[in-house]
C-alpha cells in the first residue's frame, strides 16, 4: 500500500490529462442524474416542432428568432432524434468542450502558466450562476456557438504565433467562425471585442517591445474589426427582428435623458457585476436545506461534494507539483488574468445593458449570466493567483470552490428531476382523465408547482400526445395559465372571447367558449373542474374559479387510446401503479357519462386501497356516485369527512347536494338523508 501511495505521489501529469480531468468534473457536476431527466422549458416546443413539422418547422421557428443559429438545429435534430438522454449528453459535451477550448486558448496566452489555464477552465466549467444546463437542446447549441467563438480566438492565435505554411488557412477559418458566431446570436456579440487584448497577450513572448506589439496587434485585429462591422450592420439595418424582439432602450434613453440614463447604466453595471461575481459564488457556501431536499438527497449532496473535493484536490496538487509551480507566491499571470477578466465582464455585459435586461439568479433570467462566464472565470482565477499566500493554500481554495459548486449543481439537477417527475404525473393523470379531446379546445390550468416549465412549454406535449397526426400549422390545443395570461393572450375570462397564440412554427386559434378547466396541485389528483360547484370553491385561486365557469366536459371523449398508448414510452416509461388518483380519474369519466353504478364501484375500489385523497374535493365524485345508487349513508359519511377537513368545503358540498336533489328520484331514504345533510352543512333549502 505504501508503495502504491509513493507511486501516486510521483505521478507526473501532462497537458493531455486536462481534457479528461475536465470531463470527469463536468460529469460530476451535470451528469449524475441524466438518466432521470427529460425535456424542459423551450426544449419541449422545439422537440414537438421538429416531430410535427420537420426541418421546415424549425426554419419557420427560427426565421424571426436567430435564423443563423437555426442552421445548427436543422443539422443536429435530424441526427440526434428526440431521446432526452441523448440531448443531455449533447449539452454536456459542448459545455465540456468549451472548457477545453478555454484551457487551450489560455495555454497559448500564458505558455508558462499552466495553473492559470487549469484554474480558469475549471471555474468556467462549473460556474454556479447558470442553472439551465439541463435544457440541452437550447443551451447545448448555445455552448456550441460559444465553442465557435473560443475556437476562432484559438485559431487566430495559432495563425499569429505559428510558422506553419497553413497559418493563412487558420486565419481564414478564424474569420469565418467569428462572423458566424456574431450572426448566430447576440449573447457573445460584444465579447468579440476582447480579441485585440487576447492578441496583445499572446504576442508578449515573441514581440516584447510594447509599441511594436501594439502595432502588430492592431494590424492583426483589423480583419476581425471589418467582420464585426459587417455583422453589426446586418443586425442593425437588415435583420428587422433584432430591434423588434430586443429593443435597444439604452440608445434612445441616452438621447432623451443622457444624465439620468448614465447614472442608471452605472447602477445596472454595478448590479450585474455583483450578481454574476459575488452572488453567484455566494450560493455554493449555503448549507443544503434538509426540509426541501429531504434527508436522502441532502446526504447524497454531501457525499458528492466530499468525493469531488478528494478527487479534485488530489489532481490539482499533483498537477501543481508536476509543473513546478509550487513555490511561486504571486504568479506573473495573475494581474493580466484579472485585467482580461474585467475587460471580458464589461464587454460580455454590453448586450444586457443595451436592452436593460439584467442577469438574475432566478429562472429563466440566469441565462443572462452566460456572456459574463469567461470574464468571471478569468477574474476569479487571477484573484486566486494574486492572493499573498502559499501555493498549497491557493490550490486548496480552488478545490473547495469547485467541489462546493459541484454540490450546488447536484441540488439543481435534483430540482430538474423533481420537475420532470411532476410533469410526468400531470400527463399520466391527464391521459387517464381525458382519453380524447375535441380539437380547438383550450385547457385553462392553474400554475403548476414546477420551475422549469411554463404553460407555453406544456402546450407542446399536449399537442404532441393528443394530436400526433396533426401536421398542419393550425394547432389543435392550447394549455394556458389564466393567472399569468389574463389581460394578455387571454383577454378576459368571459364566454366567446377569441384567443390567438403564435407558436412561431404554428398558431392556435380558439375561443373561451371551448374550454376545459383543470386544477392540479400534487400530491392531490388532477381534476377537471365542475362549473356547477367549483365556481364557489374558495380553495381555488380566483382566476381558476372564474375559469371553472367556462369549463365543460362536452369537449372530452371517453373513446380514445389508453394512456400507455398515448404517452410515448421513451419519455414516460411504464404506466404508474393504479392508486387513488387512477380510480379518481376513472370515476370522473364515469360521472361524466352518468354511469353511477360504475362511479360507486370505483369508489369501493378506491377506498379499499387504504390510500386517501389529498384534496377534499376528490370525494365529490364519489358522493355523487353513491347517492343515485341508494347508498345514502355512504354519501353522507363522505360529505361529513370533507366538511371536517375544512369549512371552505361547505358551499361546494351544498351546491353538489342541490344537484343531487334535482337528479335523483324521491324516496324516504333520500328525504332522511337530505334532512341530515342540510342540517349538518347549514345549506339553504
Amino acid at each position: 500500500m505504501r508503495r502504491a501511495w509513493r507511486g501516486l505521489a510521483e505521478l507526473q501529469l501532462g497537458d493531455a490529462s486536462v481534457p479528461w480531468a475536465l470531463l470527469g468534473v463536468g460529469f460530476l457536476c451535470y451528469g449524475l442524474l441524466i438518466p432521470m431527466l427529460g425535456l424542459f422549458w423551450d426544449d419541449f416546443p422545439l422537440a414537438w416542432i421538429f416531430r410535427q413539422y420537420g426541418v421546415a418547422g424549425l426554419e419557420r421557428y427560427f426565421s424571426t428568432n436567430r435564423p443563423f443559429w437555426g442552421w445548427l438545429y436543422r443539422i443536429s435534430m435530424p441526427l440526434l432524434g428526440l431521446s432526452p438522454w441523448v440531448w443531455q449528453l449533447f449539452g454536456l459535451f459542448w459545455r465540456w468542450l468549451s472548457s477545453v477550448l478555454v484551457w487551450s486558448l489560455l495555454r497559448r496566452i500564458w505558455p508558462n502558466a499552466s495553473q492559470a489555464a487549469l484554474w480558469a477552465s475549471l471555474l468556467f466549467l462549473i460556474y454556479p450562476g447558470f442553472h439551465q444546463q439541463h435544457i440541452p437542446i437550447i443551451y447545448g447549441h448555445l455552448f456550441l456557438v460559444l465553442c465557435i467563438f473560443l475556437f476562432s480566438l484559438y485559431l487566430n492565435i495559432i495563425s499569429l504565433t505559428s510558422k506553419s505554411r497553413w497559418r493563412w488557412m487558420w486565419q481564414v477559418l478564424a474569420l469565418t467562425l467569428a462572423l458566424y458566431q456574431m450572426l448566430a446570436m447576440e449573447y457573445f456579440f460584444l465579447l468579440e471585442l476582447i480579441r485585440p487584448a487576447v492578441i496583445w497577450l499572446a504576442l508578449r513572448e515573441t514581440v516584447p517591445a510594447a509599441r511594436l506589439r501594439l502595432r502588430r496587434s492592431m494590424l492583426a485585429w483589423l480583419p476581425y474589426l471589418a467582420v464585426f462591422g459587417i455583422a453589426f450592420i446586418w443586425r442593425v439595418f437588415f435583420f428587422r427582428f433584432q430591434t423588434e424582439n430586443y429593443r435597444m432602450v439604452l440608445l434612445q434613453d441616452l438621447l432623451d435623458e443622457p444624465g439620468a440614463t448614465l447614472l442608471k447604466l452605472i447602477s445596472n453595471i454595478a448590479q450585474s457585476l455583483w450578481v454574476v461575481v459575488f452572488q453567484a459564488w455566494e450560493q455554493v457556501f449555503r448549507l443544503p436545506d434538509v426540509s426541501s431536499l429531504g434527508m436522502r438527497t441532502t446526504a447524497l449532496t454531501a457525499g458528492v461534494t466530499l468525493a469531488a473535493f478528494s478527487l479534485i484536490s488530489g489532481y490539482l496538487f499533483l498537477w501543481s507539483r508536476s509543473h513546478g509551480e509550487v513555490l511561486k507566491q504571486r504568479p506573473v499571470w495573475a494581474m493580466s488574468a484579472i485585467g482580461l477578466g474585467l475587460l471580458a465582464l464589461f464587454l460580455g455585459g454590453g448586450p444586457s445593458w443595451l436592452i436593460n435586461v439584467l442577469p438574475r439568479l432566478i429562472f429563466a433570467l440566469d441565462r443572462f449570466t452566460l456572456p459574463f462566464l469567461l470574464g468571471v472565470s478569468l477574474l476569479l482565477a487571477g484573484i486566486l493567483g494574486w492572493l499573498p499566500v502559499r501555493n498549497w493554500m491557493r490550490v486548496s481554495l480552488v478545490a473547495i470552490l469547485i467541489s462546493l459548486a459541484i454540490g450546488h449543481h447536484f441540488q439543481v439537477s435534483n430540482a430538474y428531476r423533481r420537475d420532470w417527475e411532476t410533469q410526468q404525473r400531470f400527463f399520466w393523470q391527464l391521459a387517464w382523465r381525458i382519453p380524447a379531446l375535441e380539437p380547438g379546445t383550450m385547457l385553462l390550468v392553474n400554475q403548476l408547482p414546477v420551475t422549469y416549465y411554463t404553460d407555453n412549454s406544456l402546450t407542446a406535449p399536449l399537442n404532441w400526445f393528443w394530436a400526433p397526426d396533426n401536421h398542419n400549422q393550425a394547432m389543435a390545443y392550447l394549455l394556458s395559465y389564466p393567472e399569468q395570461r389574463l389581460g394578455m393572450s387571454l383577454a378576459a375570462l368571459d364566454p366567446d372571447v377569441p384567443v390567438t397564440v403564435d407558436y412561431l412554427a404554428a398558431q392556435f386559434e380558439g375561443n373561451t367558449s371551448q374550454v376545459v378547466a383543470i386544477f392540479y396541485d400534487p400530491p392531490a389528483c388532477l381534476r377537471v373542474l365542475d362549473p356547477s360547484v367549483d365556481f364557489d370553491n374558495k380553495m381555488l385561486p380566483d382566476a381558476i374559479q372564474a375559469a371553472a365557469l367556462l369549463s365543460s366536459t362536452r369537449w372530452i371523449s371517453s373513446e380514445g387510446p389508453a394512456a400507455v398508448e398515448r404517452l410515448p414510452g421513451s419519455l414516460y416509461g411504464d404506466e404508474p401503479a393504479h392508486a387513488w388518483c387512477y380510480y379518481f380519474t376513472q370515476a370522473e369519466i364515469a360521472r361524466q357519462q352518468e354511469d353511477w353504478q360504475q362511479v360507486a364501484a370505483l369508489g369501493d375500489q378506491a377506498f379499499a386501497l387504504g390510500d386517501y385523497p389529498n384534496d377534499p374535493s376528490e370525494r365529490l365524485v364519489f358522493i355523487e356516485g353513491y347517492a343515485p345508487t341508494g347508498q345514502w349513508a355512504q354519501a353522507q359519511a363522505i360529505s361529513a369527512q370533507s366538511q371536517r377537513i375544512t369549512p371552505m368545503m361547505v358551499p361546494v358540498l351544498c351546491h353538489l347536494w342541490e344537484r343531487i336533489a334535482q337528479e335523483t328520484s324521491a324516496s324516504p331514504e333520500k328525504n332522511a338523508a337530505f334532512v341530515q345533510i342540510y342540517e349538518g352543512l347549514s345549506c339553504a333549502e
